[in-house]
């Protein structure tokens, strides 16, 4: 709170509670006052507040090229509003102020306009409300205290009665807002339904009852998807303070709802991944959050046999979850990682989070080796900190998964053992360069935004030439002369804007969009337009990273990570034609009996990553910030190859990792390459 002069804490369990005083009328002014109890001894009930301090109406989504589909929001809200306006219960959309002020101690201190929001929709209107929230309770200027504090909130949210989500204002017209959360909550007893009548038939069935649940339940879907793509679904903070919590209470507005119930629908539709209804194909950021949220409280039920996930795992995991300071990334998750890792760590809002993050990267490189270099890659916005290269800079989103993450076991550098020493801020370690690259797709749209109109790969005469596109055959075949269409524009973004959708029409929604990029792919990985035998395979193993995903056809075999046979190959030329020409909801049969299975290894391998082709013409899937003239690094003792910028004095900077076609399994290692000091800094 800005202006208010906290009384000092005196112990280590001590924290301070807001009571919040009662108010008849929304816009009555927020009083209140600080009391300091003990967290350990005679702790009065009270509840935890979890919300974003800035803008919660901005959708984290936006991040993905995607954004709420506001002309159905719009829609739908308006004619609740006219049907508040024929009973005489219309109420004025409350406007949110840039900031708000709170009497606090009969002191007039200023708070954000989202905590100003909360305040005045979860006051009670007879008695007093007693809540814990970090900007109020915790003196924000001074970082001893800010240190303290943050280290027991995992024990101050556990210690909660329950804990209350704050999602935003929204469009605040009364009950319209709760009227939205009750839409969504149908999809609960839809869902249930559909696994009660369908759950023993099988994963089609399950899927053709979705398909038809969300041709009579747009409306539901559609802001089921505005509600994950509210800001507070992209809040690093929010993981601990949910995990922690005895019950919570998602509020929005005027309505509110259980969060088990939104975490029920989409942790289903996470499990059985149908969420391409809702929008296509892993764009919904908030699925991954909540599968790590209710994975991380399964594993606290059964914290004696599974242990809690390394501050690694988390920090991966969380990777586009936002924070307001740098160094929060750390900090804030230490309430949800294993005791081990937590100890390592000491709060200090004094150090730079560029010194933290060297820190946990050198003491992986101790206890893991080189592992910790595959979630390095290039920023795709602009630097606020200068790590090094071979440092992730936790504070950047990393679009694409690290294969390590993915389970994609390799050995790309046999049973060599890692050789490494870190030297100030460099890190030298024993490795071969393998290659260079000269030729990158950059037509793909990646969520970082840089696609062509705003990104194109420096090429010398030759590889422009090598990636001109030419037009293409509707699928690709073994033996086939391959020539590509010069697509220039982007096929435009399917419309979720309409409610008065017929049968018909939805039945036309984008199951698959059509990849523009494809044929540029195609004419990269055959420059003069000829497939050989040997050729088309590598292409094929290539676009599925050589691994299957699921389970084998007709069996109920694991199939997950394994090597493909011959027979996997069948179903891609059905794959290439739906990605030159896109499906539609109402391919859904021949999509899961000639697709599905090889578009699930795509794009669980190579989602939002970049085609490119080697010197040698090796092919394969890097990072979206390769470029021409970057090298294939194999170090010793790593599990996949790395893609390396060469600068001056013969040092290189960390890309990312990547996938290299013919040199997965130790090939690298047998050539008559030179083995040398890789100086990554």
């Amino acid at each position: 709170m800005s202006g208010y002069r906290y009384s000092s804490l005196q112990h280590l369990d001590e924290i301070r509670l807001l009571r919040l005083e009662p108010a008849s009328d929304y816009n009555d002014n927020s009083v209140g006052s600080l009391i300091h109890v003990s967290l350990t001894c005679n702790t009065p009930n009270y509840e935890a507040l979890s919300y974003v301090w800035e803008d919660s109406s901005y959708p984290w989504t936006a991040d993905y090229n995607w954004s709420p589909p506001a002309g159905l929001l719009f829609a739908f809200m308006s004619e609740n509003i006219k049907k508040a306006k024929e009973d005489g219960t219309e109420q004025s959309p409350v406007i949110s102020t840039p900031d708000g002020h709170i009497l606090c101690d009969n002191q007039h201190v200023r708070i954000g306009s989202e905590l100003h929001d909360a305040l005045r929709r979860l006051r009670l209107t007879d008695r007093q409300r007693v809540i814990w929230i970090d900007a109020i309770c915790i003196n924000q200027n001074d970082n001893e205290e800010r240190g303290l504090q943050v280290g027991i909130m995992g024990e101050i949210y556990r210690k909660a009665e329950q804990v209350l989500i704050w999602l935003g204002e929204n469009y605040a017209s009364g009950r319209a807002v709760q009227e939205m959360l009750d839409f969504v909550l149908q999809l609960e007893v839809i869902i249930s339904q559909i696994m009660f009548t369908y759950g023993q038939s099988g994963r089609k069935a399950i899927d053709n009852a979705l398909r038809d649940a969300y041709e009579y339940h747009l409306i539901s879907f559609s802001l089921l998807r505005e509600i994950l793509a509210r800001a507070w679904f992209g809040r690093v903070w929010v993981l601990q303070e949910v995990v922690n919590a005895k019950k919570a209470i998602v509020y929005s507005g005027s309505g509110h709802c259980n969060w088990d119930s939104i975490l029920a629908i989409t942790r289903w539709l996470s499990i059985y991944d149908v969420n391409g209804p809702i929008n296509i194909r892993g764009t919904i950021c908030a699925i991954p959050v909540i599968d790590m949220i209710w994975k991380i409280v399964k594993i606290r039920e059964d914290s004696k046999t599974q242990p809690l996930p390394s501050l690694i795992d988390v920090l991966a995991s969380s990777r586009l979850c936002k924070s307001t300071y740098p160094i929060d990334k750390v900090y804030g998750v230490l309430g949800i990682i294993s005791d081990e890792d937590r100890r390592r760590i000491t709060i200090d809002y004094g150090r730079s989070p560029e010194d933290l993050f060297k820190e946990i990267s050198v003491s992986e490189l101790s206890r893991s080796g080189l592992d910790i270099l595959y979630h390095c890659t290039k920023p795709t916005k602009a630097k606020y900190l200068n790590c090094p290269s071979w440092v992730p800079d936790w504070s950047q989103p990393c679009y694409h998964t690290p294969y390590v993450r993915l389970g994609l076991k390799a050995s790309a550098s046999m049973k060599s053992v890692a050789s490494f020493h870190v030297d100030g801020n460099t890190l030298i370690a024993r490795g071969r360069i393998v290659d260079c690259i000269c030729t990158i797709e950059s037509l793909r749209r990646v969520p970082s935004g840089s696609y062509i109109q705003t990104k194109q790969t420096e090429l010398t005469d030759a590889n422009k030439a090598e990636a001109e596109p030419r037009e293409t055959t509707d699928t690709l075949e073994d033996g086939d002369d391959t020539s590509i269409a010069n697509i220039s524009n982007p096929p435009s973004e399917p419309d979720f804007g309409s409610v008065a959708k017929t049968k018909e029409h939805i039945l036309d929604h984008t199951l698959i969009p059509a990849a523009f990029w494809f044929p540029n792919m195609i004419s990269i990985a055959f420059p003069n337009g000829k497939i050989t035998p040997e050729s088309y395979e590598a292409f094929w193993r290539t676009c599925c990273c050589n691994r299957t995903t699921g389970q084998i056809a007709g069996s109920n075999k694991p199939s997950e990570g394994k090597v493909p046979g011959q027979t996997f190959a069948r179903y891609f030329p059905a794959w290439t034609k739906a990605m030159k020409e896109g499906m539609k909801l109402r391919d859904l049969e021949e999509y899961h009996s000639n697709v599905k299975r090889f578009m699930d290894s795509f794009t669980k391998y190579c989602d939002n990553r970049r085609f490119f082709r080697t010197e040698n013409g090796r092919i394969g899937w890097a990072p979206d910030l390769t470029q021409a003239g970057d090298v294939v690094c194999v170090l010793n003792g790593a599990s996949v190859p790395l893609v390396l910028r060469p600068i001056n004095g013969g040092n290189l900077e960390v890309v990312g990792d990547a996938y290299v076609h013919g040199i997965m399994d130790g090939e690298a290692m047998k050539l008559q390459l030179e083995e040398r000091d890789i100086c990554l800094v």
